[in-house]
């Protein structure tokens, strides 16, 4: 579907794969932070340990921006909307990668965390706006396939970025920071082939009066409610996998990284699978209620699990579950926002979304203790709930579909 260049329509392009793989490669630049910098944590805790708090301080250098991200995502949708979606990702681009090397050369921890934050702020732009202007330049079909090969580049990236951090990491706790500068790649790319899309920017008042009459806040708001439970599940098996596998024996760190790696190919299945099998087929209940049964009933499994097969096995259906959770909340919101409003609508969302995913450790953790200490019976419990909103949303689709 074409889409025009300015408010006038005057010039109109058609979008080729080339833009498609720039937007889904800087969406995917937000996991270099927990993926490339996970196996070098160690050595970085080793060079601080004479700083006071370098126990709580370095883990901080991972969740800095992820804070910021659900802090700063809704406002960055509201100045895409207003000034214009690529001259903000130009810019956000162009400043990631020196912001995202600093550490290479900064020796304060406290200067390399005020960094981190810094960084956050650029990766609530590049995911929000990226993610905006897929919606932007693609509809129907062609959309609701690249909004789940975002999820699905980003899944592969990390895997793939898991093991490039650990061989990197082996040159020092510095040397993955280098990876940021990736994105200096991307920024005359992006010069050169996308191009402003119709937005509020280019927008007369009169047209951004007439298209917002069909944005309605309270149905993102709801939206906004279940991204946060989204990403509280999201979350769940990249911080906690590990210990559920300590609870029941298995120390091994190479059975662990597999049991992981398979994680993320669930997430790459349940992806593809909403792409080419369920965007087009069922509706939007249905398609929760898939997710959530799958993604809830591999939590639940967990529990249960005494073995490091059955363990593995649930790890990959609770990555299948999430992989069809994902592109389904996005591209079920992307389609309920009218142009003007897409970027706020966006930003929001992914505001909320980082919310969960910050919040996941202290709700986990916080469960674990209120249940006797057991994380396994915390995520089961997790799954529990999951599927009880998974027969919520069938009960939803089938009173909808009598309706």
């Amino acid at each position: 579907m074409t889409r025009p260049l300015s408010a006038t329509g005057a010039s109109m392009r058609e979008p080729r794969f080339i833009q498609a793989a720039l937007l889904l490669l800087t969406a995917s630049l937000t996991v270099l932070v927990t993926a490339i910098l996970g196996p070098s944590m160690p050595a970085m805790q080793a060079h601080f340990k004479d700083v006071p708090g370098a126990d709580y301080l370095v883990p901080l250098t991972m969740t800095a921006p992820m804070l910021m991200m659900a802090g700063l995502s809704v406002f960055v949708g509201e100045l895409a909307d207003r000034v214009g979606r690529k001259p903000l990702l130009l810019g956000s681009v162009t400043l990631y990668a020196v912001i995202g090397t600093a550490p290479l050369y900064l020796d304060s921890l406290m200067a390399i965390i005020a960094s981190r934050f810094a960084l956050g702020a650029l990766e609530a732009c590049l995911m929000t706006v990226s993610t905006t202007m897929i919606g932007d330049y693609y509809d129907g079909a062609k959309r609701e396939r690249y909004m789940s090969l975002q999820t699905t580049v980003a899944a592969t990236s990390a895997f793939l970025l898991n093991n490039v951090g650990g061989m990197v990491a082996e040159y020092g706790w510095r040397a993955p920071y280098a990876v940021f500068a990736i994105s200096l790649i991307l920024a005359p790319l992006m010069a050169l082939y996308l191009w402003e899309p119709h937005t509020r920017a280019n927008m007369t008042a009169a047209q951004v009066e007439q298209d917002s009459m069909s944005f309605r806040p309270g149905r993102l708001g709801f939206i906004c409610v279940l991204a946060v439970v989204l990403g509280i599940v999201f979350l769940t098996v990249p911080v906690h996998f590990g210990y559920l596998f300590g609870a029941i024996g298995v120390q091994s760190p190479a059975q662990i990284g597999i049991a992981y790696g398979i994680n993320s190919l669930g997430v790459i299945a349940g992806t593809l699978l909403f792409g080419w099998g369920l965007a087009q087929r069922v509706g939007v209940p249905l398609q929760l209620t898939l997710g959530c049964l799958v993604a809830g009933g591999g939590f639940m499994m967990m529990q249960g699990a005494a073995d490091y097969t059955t363990m593995t096995t649930a790890g990959f259906l609770n990555g299948l579950g999430c992989g069809v959770l994902l592109p389904t909340m996005v591209t079920w919101n992307m389609r309920e926002l009218p142009v003007s409003r897409r970027g706020v609508g966006i930003g929001a969302y992914q505001s909320a979304q980082f919310f969960g995913m910050f919040v996941n450790p202290i709700l986990i953790v916080g469960l674990e203790k209120e249940l006797g200490g057991a994380r396994a019976l915390a995520i089961g419990l997790e799954g529990r709930v999951l599927v009880g909103l998974g027969l919520l949303a069938l009960a939803i689709g089938l009173l909808g579909r009598r309706r």
